[in-house]
């Protein structure tokens, strides 16, 4: 009986542990969701940051701890070219960041010529190492992007703004949001968050390449609608968001003690993902109207 306590114990912490970079990637696919957008460039934003980070630690003398502002200064501004190709060019962000995740792919492996990088330093990988109460620092700091995410949306008129031109963002700019505006912010800082949660990986998995990263954004695209994102833009909350995150990592775990390959696991991820988006559509699609008739009043004998 204490063995297997252990063993759920031992999964529970790694359920939590291994997830806090996704859960903090999580939170920028609820800013460009719920705006009404999709971003599918993420994963290549993750190996582009993912690469100047390790180049930077690995193969010159600054200090470790510059990447933080330079990685999200970066993800901040890849993100501000989806949203402003997005908006001033009136183009389906779907479109967009598929063709920036193109670009942002061969700027990853131009940069690294297809090298991978290890051995971060330890002042870097202490944000994994270091332990308070049990459990790694960047635990607390995916709580700490979680609670900030959440404030944002539900307590500023920031956030408001992102729920009304998600929901119709022709009303919203009727009523004097900039939503354009909006929209951009709503991709740099999903851009910005993602190179937060790449440093975070990194520090993790202590390597790094132009392939690592890619594939975080699907993961999250499913948790997202299952935790109750609409596909539509407009409906969601992060309390959902993490709920989705981790059954989507119960499965994930499931799937590795089960001894699935690869290949096998990426199979049902993708049919996870096909019925979440079709129960989506099916719960968000317009109900017919009923007509009520009038009955004719009674005459009078």
């Amino acid at each position: 009986m204490s063995t297997l306590l252990t063993i759920v114990q031992r999964n529970i912490y790694n359920l939590i542990t291994q997830s806090t970079y996704i859960i903090i990637a999580g939170m920028g696919i609820c800013f460009v969701m719920i705006s009404g957008g999709i971003d599918l460039s993420v994963g290549n934003q993750m190996a582009v940051s993912g690469c100047v980070a390790a180049i930077i630690m690995l193969e010159t003398d600054l200090p470790f701890f510059i990447v933080w502002p330079i990685c999200i200064a970066i993800g901040f501004l890849m993100g501000s070219i989806n949203g402003v190709i997005s908006a001033k060019l009136k183009l389906f962000p779907l479109v967009v960041t598929i063709a920036t995740s193109e670009v942002f792919k061969g700027i990853a492996y131009t940069m690294t010529s297809s090298k991978s990088y290890s051995g971060m330093p330890s002042g870097f990988r202490a944000l994994y190492l270091v332990k308070f109460l049990g459990l790694p620092l960047d635990v607390y700091l995916a709580i700490i992007v979680v609670l900030l995410t959440w404030l944002v949306l539900n307590k500023t008129h920031f956030g408001r703004d992102v729920l009304a031109i998600g929901g119709n963002k022709e009303c919203a700019r009727l009523s004097g949001i900039k939503s354009d505006l909006v929209q951009t912010l709503c991709f740099a800082i999903t851009g910005a968050i993602f190179a937060i949660a790449t440093l975070d990986m990194l520090a993790q998995q202590n390597q790094t390449s132009a392939t690592t990263g890619p594939g975080t954004e699907i993961t999250c695209l499913t948790a997202a609608i299952i935790g109750g994102i609409s596909m539509k833009g407009g409906k969601g909350n992060v309390v959902g968001m993490v709920a989705g995150i981790f059954v989507m990592q119960i499965i994930a775990n499931g799937m590795q003690l089960a001894h699935w390959g690869t290949y096998a696991q990426y199979t049902v991820k993708g049919i996870i993902l096909i019925a979440a988006i079709a129960f989506d559509a099916l719960k968000n699609r317009p109900r017919p109207m009923v007509r009520i008739r009038k009955e004719a009043p009674a005459q009078k004998a």
